[in-house]
């Protein structure tokens, strides 16, 4: 998992693959306050965006998930602040809904060394495919937010 703010992008694009700088470039360079919610074609299924309005929940609310193929970059565009608990995967973490195969997620109830990382209007999470995550959720619930994650196909990143 990754961190980090739109603040501080130009000094550290460098740092980032190619494909992850283009998905944070589409963050960067789109006014996504216009966008409603919905499927935006960044590269066909390779890199995509979904801008999502909801209204979060407490984290008993929500399961984690996973994903096999894509990588989330995560990236909050509105509302006071968003949590997202996160931990990577262990034999621990029982799956409870596995979608892996035909939609891409897998769901959990519990995740073993859970953490919170809270995000505010101009920062993004990037997790890949061993980051589990449990993203929507508030301390209190009830907070509108609207975010957009930016899905990246896995293989992109290390090519075969």
């Amino acid at each position: 998992m990754i961190f980090g703010d739109l603040m501080s992008w130009a000094e550290e694009r460098n740092a980032f693959p190619p494909v992850l700088q283009k998905a944070l470039e589409y963050i960067k360079n789109t006014e996504l306050v216009q966008l409603t919610a919905g499927k935006y074609e960044i590269d066909g299924d390779d890199l995509f965006a979904v801008v999502q309005e909801i209204s979060t929940v407490v984290k008993s609310e929500r399961r984690a998930e996973c994903h096999s193929k894509y990588i989330d970059v995560q990236y909050l565009i509105s509302g006071d602040e968003e949590i997202i608990g996160f931990a990577r995967e262990s034999r621990e973490n029982v799956i409870v809904e596995n979608e892996l195969e035909t939609k891409d997620y897998a769901l959990y109830e519990e995740i073993n060394g859970e953490m919170d990382l809270v995000l505010y209007p101009g920062m993004f999470a990037i997790f890949f495919p061993s980051d589990l995550h449990r993203p929507g959720c508030s301390r209190n619930g009830g907070t509108n937010i609207k975010k957009v994650v930016v899905k990246v196909n896995k293989d992109l990143l290390i090519p075969n």
